[in-house]
């Protein structure tokens, strides 16, 4: 093993001497940094010996490097290895309080600038082989820390993607088992309750409680198949269709004619195109955004007021814009309507909804090729709309 000259022996026991004094330097600048660029939150709260972390051995593994020498422009492993050492708890500790590989980075930059400037304070006149010694330490300290860090990171997102697939896969068959466990017996109520309200001499009382009775049990039904398509989404990424030759205009029909069942005493009507709209879609699905949409307005719209169902067809698409009376949606949460578990009101009255309807609609609406759209406002109402190509490219299918 080579050793360094007298001189870089002296230099090397300087900055022993003077480690706190380099040590205060770099931490002022440190938190210089931060406040000029405003890069590192963590800064402004880090105590100063989390801060130094192991500056302090760093800084004896820079003097150790001065006084070997620098044979060859290779450090001795006496000194490479504890330095690499050094520099790898350093990476762990700076991921673990949220730094970013820049300001790892920065932080020896910012020593190496600190260093010059106590060399030139105190009038050193740094020999070639001796600032190669520093700038190889530091090299040698950048890498190992910067490595470290990129693996710990590496490791938490992995960790982090196969926790959130457990999760997913946990939420998948809790939510698929309960639905299946709860459709056979509601499937069972709803049975005996349609053959008792046949039953004759029933009083007034009896016939609306087994309506009430019914009414909910379909409810339950369609709050399960919900979750169910929320699930089967979350899985796959997307709604799976199954597009088929098939008529819009009978589809909007039975959607405003069900509607109308379920919302005696309200006012649906329907302008635009009233002719055939051949298309190619999943028949079912697309009636299931209809309905969605007309259940909504019907819901969150006064009683005396109309919902409006107006349809534009082109060669390319169909457009379905679903109007509504019924308070604005307030600007905040416009863009928000859309998304699992969300209401257009978090005020009002669940009424049976787990705020997925929208959502699993815009889903099925995107697997088409085609979108769904809100806009609200106090003078306009509110309108939901509708758009889908004819014959959509592309279209998410089912396997």
């Amino acid at each position: 093993m080579s050793t360094g000259s007298q001189q870089a022996h002296a230099l090397a026991e300087q900055l022993e001497r003077d480690r706190q004094v380099i040590i205060a330097r770099w931490v002022e600048r440190m938190r210089r940094r931060h406040v000029d660029r405003q890069t590192l939150p963590t800064l402004e709260t880090l105590p100063t010996l989390e801060l130094i972390d192991s500056l302090p051995e760093f800084l004896v593994r820079v003097a150790e490097a001065l006084r070997q020498g620098l044979p060859q422009d290779e450090l001795d492993a006496e000194v490479t290895q504890p330095t690499v050492e050094v520099a790898r708890e350093h990476g762990i500790h700076r991921y673990r309080h949220g730094f970013d590989v820049r300001a790892v980075v920065d932080e020896y930059a910012i020593l190496i600038d600190v260093l010059l400037d106590y060399l030139a304070e105190k009038e050193h006149r740094i020999e070639s082989s001796e600032l190669r010694s520093i700038l190889r330490v530091v090299s040698v300290g950048v890498a190992a820390a910067v490595d470290q860090f990129s693996a710990e990171r590496d490791a938490a997102e992995q960790a982090s993607h196969a926790e959130l697939l457990q999760a997913r896969e946990y939420e998948r068959q809790l939510i698929g088992v309960v639905s299946h466990d709860l459709r056979n017996p509601l499937a069972i109520i709803l049975n005996c309750v349609t053959i008792l309200m046949r039953s004759p001499g029933l009083s007034e009382l009896a016939m609306r409680s087994l309506q009430r009775l019914r009414n909910n049990a379909e409810r339950a039904v369609r709050l399960i198949g919900d979750l169910l398509d929320f699930t089967q989404e979350r899985s796959l990424g997307r709604m799976p269709v199954r597009p088929a030759d098939c008529d819009m205009q009978q589809l909007i029909r039975e959607a405003i004619e069900e509607a109308a069942l379920t919302h005696p005493g309200r006012t649906i009507e329907q302008s635009g195109e009233m002719g055939a709209i051949p298309g190619h879609w999943d028949r079912d699905r697309v009636a299931q955004v209809l309905t969605n949409l007309l259940d909504n307005a019907l819901k969150f719209s006064p009683l005396d007021s109309r919902v409006s169902v107006d349809v534009d067809v082109d060669e390319e698409q169909v457009t379905v814009a679903v109007h509504n009376w019924g308070n604005p949606i307030p600007p905040e949460r416009l863009g928000s309507v859309f998304e699992a578990f969300q209401r257009a009101d978090p005020t009002a009255p669940s009424r049976g909804s787990l705020g997925l309807g929208l959502h699993i609609s815009r889903e099925i609406a995107r697997s088409h090729g085609g979108g769904l759209d809100a806009d609200s406002a106090a003078d306009r109402g509110t309108t939901l709309t509708l758009t889908l190509p004819r014959r959509p490219r592309g279209a998410s299918n089912a396997s």
